[in-house]
């Protein structure tokens, strides 16, 4: 069966947003065995880019975590 490169971004997207895959697997209504097949597409080593693609890039840079840290860290919203 071939993918459209619609489904291909629209999934990509959608994980890029935070989805998760059943739901991107959902909102897109596609089977297991085609959201099976887009996450592999999804997680494709580019050159010049670390594999995992959900993490932000900021959180593998430990001088700026240790930075932010010794600042105080992030603000905490109040309610």
């Amino acid at each position: 069966m071939e993918t459209s490169s619609h489904i291909t971004s629209t999934y990509a997207a959608l994980r890029y947003g935070g989805a998760s895959q059943d739901r991107a697997r959902a909102e897109l209504a596609i089977t297991p065995g085609e959201a099976h097949m887009q996450e592999r597409i999804f997680n494709v080593a580019r050159p010049g880019k670390m594999l995992d693609r959900m993490r932000p890039r900021f959180a593998r840079h430990e001088a700026h975590v240790a930075a932010i840290l010794a600042a105080g860290g992030y603000p905490v919203l109040r309610r």
